[in-house]
């Protein structure tokens, strides 16, 4: 009488580690979409919250402070560089990670050691060296593309006080009826073109990007003609 064998034969493990590997690769996928959702509302509320500073902060000085009147550029639209959030830390209008040095010198901390940055650049300067400079940490890479620069939160004011802001006052739109408006460059860290539809590609630093993924504190194609 033959004895019966127990066990998996080489067909059936091979069957069962196939189902595994799908499993895992469906279970991945999803993980990826929820860690890119939940990354692209935190930079809505980051795009938000930044706007609303800014207009809290004319709403309490009834101008525009020079540090955001003489803020940095990047690809011709002001950032919201360390200046700018030395001056949110001033005005307690943000929770900005800085330290008063006396003497009216500052220094800033943390996450906002770069100025005020959005969720994908947040990322990659925790995973940095806590001793590098902001200034050391502007062409650090971000995972999901371009670098720290690309990802600071980008602005513009009313500054000349007619109700709208416009090309010539930084917007990459012709007008939007607003005090202030912001937007970042999304995960890829690339703008675009932002005057254009989303499927509209161009190309940054030898990079195809898509403004697709861009986050912008107005809503598109209500803009002021």
């Amino acid at each position: 009488m033959k004895k019966s064998q127990s066990g998996f034969t080489l067909i059936e493990m091979l069957v069962v580690v196939a189902i595994i590997g799908i499993l895992s690769g469906v279970l991945f996928a999803s993980y990826t979409a929820i860690v890119r959702s939940a990354q692209k509302a935190r930079a809505v509320e980051a795009v938000s919250n930044a706007r609303t500073v800014l207009e809290s902060i004319y709403q309490k000085l009834d101008r525009w402070p020079s540090a955001i009147l003489n803020a940095s550029k990047y690809g011709g639209y002001y950032v919201m560089d360390e200046n700018v959030a030395i001056e949110f830390f001033k005005q307690n209008v943000l929770n900005v990670d800085c330290k008063n040095l006396g003497n009216g010198n500052y220094r800033l901390r943390g996450k906002d050691r770069c100025g005020i940055v959005d969720p994908w650049a947040q990322d990659a300067i925790k995973r940095a060296d806590k001793n590098l400079s902001g200034q050391a940490l502007l062409g650090r890479k971000v995972s999901t593309g371009g670098t720290v620069e690309e990802h600071r939160i980008y602005f513009a004011v009313d500054k000349d006080g007619d109700g709208f802001v416009d090309r010539a006052e930084g917007a990459p739109v012709t007008k939007v009826r607003a005090k202030a408006i912001t937007w970042c460059a999304g995960a890829d860290g690339g703008l675009g073109d932002c005057t254009s539809t989303a499927s509209m590609k161009a190309s940054l630093n030898g990079r195809m990007i898509t403004n697709a993924d861009n986050v912008y504190s107005w809503q598109r194609g209500q803009e002021a003609r």
